[in-house]
Order: structure tokens, then sequence, then C-alpha cells
């Protein structure tokens, strides 16, 4: 019991009045969006994720969230908007796209929500509940308040009031008993797709737990004043220690001991040539024996000065064991920027404390989403400068690529303090970051530099290929210097790892600048054979530009005559673009061929009036009117009217273009139909005047005066005013 009250009054000078403030920070990736946000490590946190809306609760007592210049950086293509009530409140993002919100706690102090496009055929997850009044865990120093037999009433009445234990937990629970706080984690698990709850065999709370809760917190608050009392428990404890291992669902493997990886004590300060050659020469003994000792210390220190192929070369004769082999071979494979091998030791260790953080990146060639930045950045520092210098831009091209900004800037200024890193490297990387943080003008200059620098080497063609992926992106256009620049390095390449990537710049080139005569006869031999993905996306991105920009006479060229390969591998967008076009030219056959492909037989009923269109354009207007079959619309119903006038029914067609105030149509179809009276509402149109004209025509009867000479002047004039009225009747007819 002493101990209960001595938590009880350190927590009521714990108690803080001020509000604490988090900044919202945000960024754009290839397939998600990315908010940041700095936290205390040990901070409890809650994402909901709902159908439109997600919500985090971020268990900090009056927490203000400033996110005032979230869209500076952002679009609102997956993020609408973000609101806040009130401090203390949760945080409301309310998605602009069928997304799923996700969040995992970074370097132990950064949380992360990435907002990612929901996968095609996941079940829609139902919509958030209102936020919930907060309770407070009813704790009372000498015993448990339990409701009397007279305050049942209260009681129940505040079992109605209360929120069901398995409904959607507020994170300002936090402070209810053991039980609470486990089915919170337990929820988390399950936001974070780590664990999988079954509702239909849950339970609620019993009304006596509920009101027996609303009993205790209502003595707490009145006898003690203690409205926001915090219980640490040992599970609190136990869990804490394992939160950041639950909080991203990233498995990695034992970290490896920093004595192992500590490349930075591998030299010493005097020159490369002297440490070499003092290890060479002692490193064979009499008889021609090697020492392996001296082979172990030599492959380090080329390890030590960048040089991994010599290190591979050495190592062999070190006798190490084989999993220092394998360490070794991982280390001079990522100072050479060799691909990942498959029995990389050192993958899955980016979440590390330590040097493991920044090798396991280097020599995974990426940095994932739970990786430790902050424990990079402090092994980055320890580097020898000419190794900062040499992996520098590399790390920092990673560290761009996985969105985490500010660690790739600290990573360029450490390695722009050096003074020996490779100037074009950094630029590359900084092209990178400026594409990353929306600014476009400062991307184009730093990729233009790049293209005309002599020195850029091996970087020149990678910027272009970027230079004219960014201008494909904007829909823009490429110079003639361009296009023969990128057809030049296309043929340089051809035979290396560039070759395929550097081909399909050239071809998009060609269709950015409008040559696609050239561009569709280069198409069919970019890349290789068992890369049809890439061939595929460049067949599609030229016939997008192809569709979209050139003349009508090109157009029909290159889409009759399209090889069967290539009309197969054209993504549905485009074939429905292609049919749109041909339609309006009037070519309704080859329209049907691109709308109504065997393969997008999964889409076909969003393209049902397209293909009616077509359809109707090759005289078959009752197979138009079969593919309009449960569709509504207004655009629908104009198809369905022509069809019905093509089949003869012009009442039909002469009602369907009244409902879409198509009325000068519709009151031709009634005229033409022989009805007796114009469509009501259609005799101010011109052929409800002429309908009109004509069964005055029709209906016109004289009576003639009885003497021959009356009646016949009578006919005479009356014949000359029907001529009359006739010609005028033709004539609006023109």
């Amino acid at each position: 019991m002493l101990k209960l009250w001595v938590v009880v009054f350190l927590s009521l000078f714990a108690v803080s009045a001020r509000a604490a403030e988090i900044e919202v920070r945000s960024g754009e990736h290839d397939g998600f969006t990315r908010l940041v946000f700095r936290i205390e490590p040990g901070t409890d946190w809650n994402l909901e994720s709902g159908a439109d809306a997600a919500r985090l609760t971020i268990d900090i007592p009056e927490l203000v969230y400033r996110f005032d210049t979230v869209f500076d950086r952002i679009p609102h293509t997956r993020l609408a908007a973000l609101n806040q009530t009130a401090p203390g409140a949760p945080l409301e993002l309310k998605l602009a796209c069928p997304c799923d919100a996700r969040g995992f706690v970074q370097s132990g102090s950064m949380l992360v929500i990435d907002i990612r496009p929901r996968p095609e055929g996941a079940p829609v997850p139902p919509a958030l509940p209102p936020v919930a009044r907060p309770v407070t865990l009813p704790l009372v120093p000498d015993r448990i308040a339990r409701p009397s037999s007279s305050d049942s009433a209260a009681a129940a009445e505040t079992d109605r009031a209360l929120p069901p234990v398995f409904s959607a937990l507020p994170v300002r629970q936090a402070d209810r008993a053991v039980e609470t706080r486990l089915l919170s984690r337990i929820l988390r698990g399950v936001d974070q797709e780590v664990l999988t709850l079954d509702p239909s065999g849950a339970t609620g709370a019993t009304p006596d737990t509920l009101a027996a809760q609303a009993a205790l917190a209502e003595t707490l608050e009145q006898g003690l004043g203690l409205s926001n009392l915090r219980i640490s428990t040992v599970v609190d404890r136990d869990l804490g220690g394992a939160r950041d291992g639950i909080a991203s669902p990233v498995q990695h493997r034992p970290c490896t001991e920093a004595a192992r990886l500590a490349i930075e004590s591998w030299g010493d300060e005097t020159p490369f040539q002297t440490q070499l050659a003092r290890l060479r020469a002692r490193l064979y003994l009499e008889f021609d024996a090697v020492d392996t000792d001296i082979a172990l210390q030599l492959t380090r220190l080329y390890l030590h000065f960048g040089f991994g192929a010599e290190a591979r070369d050495v190592l062999p004769l070190a006798g190490v064991e084989p999993r220092d082999q394998l360490l070794l071979t991982a280390l001079a494979d990522a100072v050479d920027g060799v691909p990942p091998r498959a029995d990389n030791p050192l993958a899955r260790q980016q979440a590390c404390d330590g040097p493991a953080a920044l090798w396991s990146a280097l020599t995974e060639g990426r940095v994932a989403e739970n990786a430790d930045t902050k424990a990079m950045l402090r092994s980055f520092a320890t580097l020898p400068q000419h190794l900062r210098a040499h992996l520098g831009p590399t790390l920092g091209g990673h560290l761009t690529e996985a969105g985490f900004v500010d660690a790739a800037r600290q990573v360029l200024r450490a390695t722009e303090r050096t003074r020996t890193a490779d100037p074009v490297s950094v630029e590359v990387v900084e092209a990178k970051l400026a594409g990353l943080e929306n600014k476009p003008d400062v991307q184009e200059e730093k990729l233009s530099r790049i293209v005309t620098d002599d020195k850029a080497s091996v970087h020149a063609p990678l910027a272009l290929a970027d230079l004219i992926e960014k201008r494909w992106a904007e829909g823009g256009d490429v110079s003639e210097r361009d296009v023969e620049l990128a057809a030049a390095f296309a043929q340089e390449y051809r035979k290396s790892d560039l070759g395929p990537r550097l081909a399909a710049a050239h071809v998009i080139a060609l269709a950015l600048a409008g040559r696609f005569d050239q561009a569709m006869e280069a198409v069919g031999t970019t890349g290789t054979d068992g890369d049809r993905n890439a061939r595929g996306d460049t067949l599609n991105r030229v016939l997008s530009r192809l569709t979209a920009r050139s003349d009508d006479l090109t157009f029909l060229r290159h889409i009759s005559l399209l090889p069967n390969d290539q009309f197969l591998a054209t993504e549905p967008e485009n074939a429905e673009r292609i049919a749109e076009r041909l339609t309006a030219l009037g070519f309704h056959e080859l329209a049907l061929r691109y709308a109504d492909r065997p393969q997008d037989r999964k889409g076909r009923h969003d393209r049902a009036v397209l293909i009616a269109r077509a359809t109707l354009g090759t005289g078959r207007p009752h197979r138009a009117l079969l593919e309009l079959a449960g569709i509504e619309g207004e655009e629908a119903n104009l198809i369905r009217a022509e069809a019905l006038y093509q089949t003869g029914d012009y009442s039909g067609a002469a009602d369907l273009l009244a409902q879409s105030g198509d009325l000068e149509r519709a009151s031709r179809y009634v005229w033409i139909s022989g009805a007796s009276d114009p469509m009501p509402g259609t005799e101010g149109t011109g052929f409800g005047e002429i309908h009109a004209m004509g069964m005055d025509l029709l209906n016109a009867g004289t009576e003639y005066p009885e003497t021959p000479l009356a009646q016949a002047r009578s006919i005479v004039e009356d014949s000359s005013a029907m001529r009359d009225r006739i010609k005028e009747m033709l004539g609006r007819l023109e």
C-alpha cells in the first residue's frame, strides 16, 4: 500500500500543464505518401484506419499538431486534409483515395505513417467511430469502490454511456486496468498487421465491470482530485522494451557486433603505400607459407582504403572462418557497389543501433522503412575521410529513394566537407532530392548540368534517362540534341547493364520529339525477350503519346498495322483511348477491335458505352442496344436513341432524346414517325413548326362557291397559297 501511495504522489508532481507541439513533416513517394512525427522514445501511440479516414493519437497530454506546411510538399491525391479539434485531441486524416494508413516507429524517435493505395480486392474497412469520451483509470489508495444497490440506476446509465471494450479503443484510455492496456496493444498489433483479431469470438465487458470502473473513476476524482493519474505496471515495463520490435513488421537478424565492423580502425594515418608495403613484405614466411594473420590484416587494410576487389582476392589466403569470410566479402561488395548477394550476412540489420545498420543498407542496396538512420549517420561519421567521400553519394542516394530526406541531406553535407568527393555524384543525389521535394526547376537544372558535364562519365547517361523520364511525367518535349545524345548513349552502353534502360529512354525521347515512325520501329527491339515488362511499358508510353499528339494519318498507319504481340501488350487504358480516337475518325470496326479485346473482359462493363458506339457505327443497332443493357446515363441514352432510329423505332428514339434535352432531334424523329401532332414541348423547334404546317396542309378543308366561275377562282387561289406554304416548309427542311 505504501508503494501505491508513492506512485500516486509522484504522479502529481509529474503532471505538466504546458501543451506539447509536434510538427508534422510530409513527403511524396512513388506509390505512397509519408507523414513523419518526432516523438520521445517509448511514447505510446495508436493509429486507426477506416474506409476514408484515419485517426492518430499520441499519448502526450495537451498535444498540438502543427501541420500548416504539410501540403507544401505533397499533393492532395492521397491525403485530402488534416484536422485537430482541440489540444490533446486526435489528429484526423481525411483520405482522398481508397487507401490504408499504416504506421511504424523508425529509429526509436520517429513515428512514420504511410498512406498507400488499398490492394485490389482487399476488404474495405468500416468507417471510424466518433472519438470516445476519455476514461480515467479508477484506482483508490485504500480500497476498490464498488457500486451499492442504491447506485444501480446510475451504474446502468453509465453502462449505456460507456463504449464496449472491443470497440475502437482510444489511446486516452491508457489509464485503465492492465487488461485494457493489453487489449489496446493487441489492437495496435492488428492495425500494424502483426496480429489477427477474431471479433466473432470476443465478448464485451460485463455491466458490473463497466459500472465498477465508472464508480472507481468518480471516487478517485472526487476524493483525491487526480483527473490525470498515470499508472505503470510490470506489464507496461516489459511491453515497453518490445515496443519498437512490434511497431515495425519488418523482421531483422541479430545485430553484428560493432567490433567486427570497425573498418575505421583497420588502418592508420601513415600513407597507404607504406602500410601496404609493410604487410606485403611479411605476407609470406619461409618455404612460401602464407602468414594468415598478415593476410587478414591486408584484407582489412584494402577495405579500409576502399579497395573491395583487392580485398576479395587476398581474403582466401587469410584462412578465416566461413562466417568471417562472408562478412568481409559483403563489406568488399559494399565498397565496390556490387549488387547484393543471396547469402549476405548483413541483411535485415538496418534497425540495429550500431554500424550494422550502415553496412546492412550498403550491402542490400537500399534503406528499409524501419532503418535506424541515426545509427547510420553516427557510423558514417566515424568512417575515414576517403570512405566518406566514396560511400557518401551511394548512401545519400539510398536514403533519398527511401524518403529519408533529412538524413540524406546530412550525409551529403558530410560528404562535401571531405573536399575529395566526386561533385557529379553529389549532384546526382541532389537532383533526386529536388524531385522528392517537388522542386522541378532545381531538378531540371542539375540533371541538365550533369548531362553536359565532361567528367560525369557513367552519371551522364543516367541523368539523361532521368531527364527524359521527368519530361515524360510532365507531358513535355525534348530537343533534337537530347534525342541524338540518347541514341549515342544507347549505342555506347548497349552491352552493359545500363543498355536496356538507355535504349528505352531513347525510344521515349523519340516519341516525345514527335518522331513516331522511328519510335515505333525501335520499340520492338527495346529490352530483351526475358524483360517483357520493360518492353511493354515502353510500348505503352509510345502508344499513349502517339494517340495524344500524332496527326491522323500517322496514327491510323501505326494503329492499323500494329503487330499482334504489341496489340496484346497494349494496356487497357491505352486501348480505350485508341478506340475513342478511331471512333471519332469513323473507323468503327477497328475501334471495336481495340475496345472489345478478349483479354479485357474484366472491365468490359465500364467500356459498354464505347463498345456500343463503335458497334452502332458498324451498322449493328440491335447489338448496340444489347451492349447498353443495364447502363444508365445521358451518353448511353443518346446512343440508344440513335440505335432505335436505325431500327425504325422513331417514337422511342424521340422519347429518349427528349429525356436528354435534345428537343430539336426529338421533334424531327416524331415528324418522321408520322405522328398526328408534334411532341408536347417541341412546338417552338424547327421541326415542330414544320410538323404543324404539314398537319395544317393535310387537314385544310375549303368550301367553294356554287357558281362555276367563283369556284374556279377559289381553287386557283387556294392552290397558290398551298404552293407557297409547301415551298416555305421545304425551305425550312433545307
